[in-house]
């Protein structure tokens, strides 16, 4: 029979039978599996399981017509990680309920995706045999029994990717008459390929090469219909992927640096330069499908072919274009750095397909009986790959499913929760270990109402103790720290240990045979208290040492989203102590309650002696409301002791800070503690609280400097970058001979994708400072992005 000369048939309703029970065999299977497996998500999985309960929250209150509310899906993946993944798992989310079991049944959603487009290919290149063939080695192959019942992106990946290789060959050698249609969905196809892991298309960038030379070969011959089919699908992917890039593409950009920054540093390095890195994948591939079924299938072949009857008669250009995916792909894979079977699990589905041309071409007397033994070496293999049943098979490391449970996770979540149920906490976890992380702990704030996030610390060793005023909850355990972990966490641990501000909790012990520990701080910055509704807000202010303790009664309509502007005032003396109610992280039910907030006042802010106070509630709807206060009652303001941890830092006003060092140019300290503060708030709600907290007071003093630079950085911290530009416009007139303003606006232009506008506002600054590093890169990138060559290397040799 010819290869990829037969004309598509449609899926008839036997061979539909025969794939529906293979999928279901497979829900089966990885069913018994996921019931057996007591384990928590380890570190990727959490992490993995997070977004999706994220999206799955998302999508259950659709707004589709609303920017917001799209805004806040595309948020959910902020990493080159994108958001299909998450998407198609919602539903099932929605149906078995927010679990890690039920992630990792999502699978069944890709599986089905993959026996599907693997049948179509098969069908499409040769007979519905070959298709079918190609579905069973699919479904048993080992390395993808281990993604299903796993909750990672790779088999979501290799599901769109191999549903996208098989529209691409359609329309590029079988779609008669119909190539527009098919055009319009290789382009959608290949969006979706990005929106799943946009670096999953450099593996196609061998058959998108070829498409490209075949168009460019067919426009000089005056045929411009393959260049203008290329270009629409080109712009269908474009916009399906723009959405969630134009929001990301900074993170998703310096994610994919990191994630080959930590693959160098802790995943096995085969160069390429050697000839194990050559051989690793080629070695590695048969196992992944099943050694005992790969072996067992050339054999056949190699009988076949002794016998002298070709196997497949397959046409040269089509032979080229098909080998062009795996081959392309496989160059790329050990042309990088680190080495992992997840890297080329892409690419498997078509070894699986190769294998199922041969079998089905094979028609000779012993053919039933050497096909009945491929079914019964693909099952059995399956059974020893995931639950050691049977004969080994396969050389492919088996996953089976881990029966101990004991981790205390749902326990540590539910302490935090039952103490401070009305708003979001944030636990700063110590240990990194594979049981317990930061990941599995999110996942499982998340998955109980969204009540705690739980992060890592972030501070380098010489500031670890502004962690101990960053979070009001720390875990902490013994024995195993994680392979990631370092003499960071060893000296967090001893701050904890001698602080008087912490105090134990709770204590589990768990599986590893050491003890977690759960550690709050004794006086909790934000707590909240059912009161009988007064008859209007009222409030109090107390100087505590340090801070200020600040309570605020009223219903929670008026509560929920507001902020406090706190005006103290001594003679001429006068200091601004704005700060969100709550930290804007509260989560009120109805009723009437009672908010009261122990914060640190900012430095500079805690003179001696007595001020008067001038409490005002900011809505979340913009309006003003004063709040009574106790009559004659002065603010008596203490220093505090100077102790590590001895407040909770008030967020809205390290943010100013911040925009004091924006001003100075004080870039590298304002980024690292950039990067504590939104560790510290899982939500970056501080930013927006602080650019309604300014905004209110702009309009008492509009050109206040140092609050016009901190909602400049309030603004592009949240990737507003218009309303940034605005502001930094506006800073430009007020304080023209600055050139950290004209800077700062030309980084937001550059994100906005305006490089003309940025290249002016750089070269503005470089002017007025000629030896700044970071100018003559940013200007390198803007005359690159103009497509001004000569400019561009004029400032490379300078």
């Amino acid at each position: 029979m010819d290869l990829g000369t037969q004309p598509q048939r449609q899926l008839n309703r036997r061979d539909g039978l025969l794939l529906l029970a293979l999928w279901l065999l497979c829900l089966l299977l990885d069913g018994l599996w996921i019931q057996q497996h007591q384990a928590p998500p380890a570190w990727d999985q959490g992490d993995h399981l997070s977004r999706a309960l994220g999206v799955w929250q998302v999508l259950s209150q659709p707004a589709p017509w609303s920017g917001d509310w799209w805004h806040s899906l595309w948020a959910q993946a902020p990493s080159y990680r994108g958001p299909l993944t998450y998407v198609l798992s919602a539903p099932v989310l929605q149906l078995l309920g927010p679990s890690f079991s039920s992630a990792m049944a999502s699978g069944a959603v890709f599986n089905g995706i993959l026996l599907l487009s693997c049948y179509g290919q098969g069908r499409q290149l040769h007979s519905r045999r070959a298709g079918l063939w190609a579905a069973l080695f699919v479904a048993t192959a080992p390395a993808l029994l281990n993604q299903r019942t796993d909750y990672l992106i790779d088999l979501s990946l290799t599901a769109v990717m191999t549903g996208s290789w098989w529209i691409l060959s359609q329309r590029r050698w079988f779609a008669v008459g119909r190539r527009w249609l098919w055009t319009v969905l290789s382009g959608t196809g290949l969006g979706l390929v990005a929106l799943t892991r946009p670096t999953g298309l450099v593996l196609l960038w061998l058959p998108l090469l070829l498409l490209l030379i075949g168009g460019l070969r067919e426009a000089r011959r005056g045929h411009w219909r393959p260049v203008l089919q290329g270009a629409t699908a080109s712009v269908i992917a474009w916009i399906l992927v723009w959405p969630w890039f134009s929001q990301n593409w900074l993170t998703i950009l310096s994610t994919i640096n990191k994630a080959r920054q930590w693959g160098v540093a802790y995943q096995d390095g085969l160069e390429a330069n050697s000839l194990e890195g050559w051989f690793y994948y080629l070695k590695l591939l048969p196992a992944m499908l099943g050694s005992s079924l790969t072996v067992l299938v050339l054999v056949g072949g190699v009988i076949a072919l002794v016998e002298r009857r070709p196997l497949l008669n397959p046409d040269k250009a089509w032979l080229i274009w098909w080998l062009s995916f795996p081959l392309g792909g496989l160059l790329i894979c050990i042309l990088m750095t680190s080495k992992d079977f997840r890297f080329v699990l892409p690419l498997l589905p078509q070894l699986a397909i190769a294998l199922a041309l041969i079998v089905a071409s094979i028609e000779r007397r012993w053919a039933p009986l050497w096909q009945g033994a491929l079914v019964l070496v693909a099952l059995l293999g399956a059974l020893w790959s995931q639950f050691g049943w049977g004969p080994k098979l396969s050389s492919f490391p088996p996953h089976r499913p881990n029966p101990q449970g004991g981790w205390p996770i749902e326990a540590i979540v539910a302490s935090v929760r039952s103490t401070s149920p009305n708003q979001l906490s944030t636990l700063a976890v110590l240990p990194d270990s594979e049981g317990l992380n930061a990941f599995n702990l999110e996942a499982e704030g998340r998955r109980q109402q969204f009540r705690l996030a739980a992060r890592q610390t972030v501070a380098p060793k010489e500031r670890l103790e502004e962690e101990l005023s960053n979070f009001d909850w720390f875990l902490r355990k013994g024995g195993d720290q994680g392979v990631m972990s370092d003499e960071r966490q060893a000296r967090q641990a001893e701050l904890l240990q001698n602080s008087a501000h912490f105090e134990q909790v709770g204590s589990w012990p768990l599986p590893d045979g050491s003890q977690a520990q759960l550690l709050r701080r004794k006086e909790l910055s934000v707590r909240t208290a059912a009161i009988t509704c007064p008859a209007q807000l009222s409030g109090s202010i107390t100087a505590i040492p340090g801070g200020l303790d600040i309570r605020v009664s009223g219903p929670s309509t008026a509560l929920q989203g507001s902020k406090l502007l706190l005006t103290l005032r001594q003679g001429e003396q006068r200091l601004e102590a704005d700060q969100a109610l709550g930290q804007g992280l509260l989560r009120l039910p109805k009723g009437c309650l009672e908010v009261q907030q122990q914060l640190a006042l900012s430095d500079g802010a805690n003179s001696d002696g007595a001020w008067k106070a001038e409490l005002q509630l900011l809505k979340a709807n913009g309006q003003r409301q004063a709040v009574q206060l106790p009559a004659d009652r002065a603010v008596l303001l203490q220093p505090g002791q100077g102790d590590p941890g001895e407040r909770t830092a008030n967020r809205v006003a390290l943010l100013r800070q911040l925009g004091g060092q924006l001003r100075r140019g004080e870039l590298d300290s304002l980024f690292s503690k950039v990067g504590q503060l939104n560790q510290s708030d899982p939500e970056q709600v501080y930013l927006s609280d602080a650019e309604t907290i300014l905004r209110a007071r702009l309009q008492d003093d509009p050109v206040d400097l140092n609050d016009l630079y901190s909602l400049a950085l309030a603004q592009a911290l949240q990737r507003h970058a218009g309303d940034a530009a605005q502001t930094l416009s506006q800073i430009k007139v007020l304080d023209p001979s600055n050139p950290n303003a004209l800077l700062g606006l030309g980084v937001v232009e550059l994100y906005r994708f305006r490089p003309a506008q940025a290249q002016v506002a750089l070269d503005q600054a470089a002017k007025m400072s000629p030896n700044n590093s970071t100018l003559r890169t940013l200007r390198i990138v803007a005359s690159a992005l103009r497509l001004d060559l000569p400019q561009t290397l004029h400032l490379l040799r300078s």
